[in-house]
């Protein structure tokens, strides 16, 4: 095969034609109960440690035409979704994490489909990052059962939101997820499962501790002990950018991260908020408050160590290993390449107001 064929298949498995939207729509009601399904990741942690499970259980007592799986590895969860799409089902009601979210995100992604499902996500994990940002409620179990009591009676109980999803292509078969992050990012969740996890420190305090490591680290000069330089090749629109040692690299699809941050200040129309800090950073005393708030400041320059641009396309190589929204992928000898794009996207059901 020409070198020109492989490129021209790589490139042509980047553009999917994107499946129709759901065919239920807001304000629409049918005259025949609304297809739901529902994914629950007992191993998430509002399900294990704060009984929302048994929560969510008694509610589908209730409702006993609702299919539903109790599943804990990326594999069953996205059979569980391959399932529910064979069932041409309507409304699939997400409760976990965010990597129980990247899995089902990952599975419809992955899957043929004619339209997609729309996508309700309740609190079910730690963090809840992207709960926070598309979820359909904070309050799980009423928000529960008022979507399946209405959706019993043909009716949408919430507003539709259209989503990029960022797709993740590396060697094998693409992920979706809504955050990519490498670097410290990465080294910030490790050091969060090993240091801060161990000593039952979870959820937003445990989040909030990780950020405090994570600002002290970057405002001091040792900062290899925790956060060694992330050595990083990058392509913005096909656009190389100089070579140099970056502290992290964020790729996202959504606005906010844990704890509210949002690290993006970029103005350009791409569905990727693409966020780097180089590892010798200028004025980052001054730097820092804006960076974290994603406020445009005279001290957030490209020259100065402080990049974010919204872009349709980025292409990384790195020494590093990588998250997808909180999930860990080590890393691989001889480095990592990822293209991340914004091409595809999901449907939120978000909660009526």
């Amino acid at each position: 095969m020409p070198p020109s064929a492989s490129v021209h298949r790589l490139r042509a498995d980047l553009i999917v034609a994107e499946p129709l939207p759901p065919q239920i729509t807001e304000g629409m009601p049918q005259r025949r109960p609304l297809r739901v399904g529902m994914i629950n990741n007992p191993a998430s942690g509002q399900n294990a440690r704060h009984g929302q499970l048994t929560g969510v259980r008694h509610v589908l007592r209730s409702h006993p035409t609702v299919a539903h799986f109790e599943v804990q590895t990326f594999d069953d969860m996205t059979a569980a979704v391959r399932e529910l799409l064979q069932d041409e089902t309507e409304v699939i009601v997400v409760n976990g994490g965010d990597g129980t979210v990247q899995a089902v995100l990952t599975g419809l992604l992955r899957t043929a489909t004619e339209r997609l499902p729309l996508l309700a996500v309740l609190p079910g994990g730690s963090t809840n990052t992207t709960a926070r940002n598309v979820g359909y409620s904070r309050r799980p179990l009423r928000a529960l059962e008022r979507l399946l009591t209405d959706s019993a009676h043909g009716t949408l109980a919430g507003t539709v939101e259209r989503r990029a999803v960022l797709r993740v292509d590396t060697d094998g078969e693409p992920q979706y997820a809504m955050l990519f992050g490498a670097g410290a990012v990465y080294h910030g969740i490790v050091f969060a499962r090993r240091r801060v996890h161990a000593h039952g420190v979870r959820g937003q305090l445990g989040a909030g501790v990780t950020l405090a490591a994570f600002v002290g680290q970057v405002l001091s000069r040792n900062r290899g002990t925790l956060f060694p330089p992330l050595h990083a090749g990058i392509r913005i629109e096909g656009q190389r950018l100089a070579a140099e040692p970056y502290f992290g690299i964020l790729t996202s699809t959504m606005d906010r991260q844990f704890l509210g941050i949002t690290p993006y200040w970029g103005s350009e129309p791409g569905p990727l908020r693409f966020s780097s800090l180089s590892y010798a950073p200028q004025n980052l005393p001054r730097a820092i408050i804006p960076l974290l708030r994603g406020k445009p400041s005279t001290h957030l320059r490209p020259e100065l160590g402080y990049r974010s641009v919204n872009a349709d396309e980025v292409s990384l190589s790195f020494d590093s290993g990588y998250t997808l929204d909180g999930e860990l992928f080590a890393p691989r000898r001889g480095g990592t390449r990822v293209t991340l794009t914004g091409r595809q996207c999901a449907y939120f059901l978000r909660e009526p107001s």
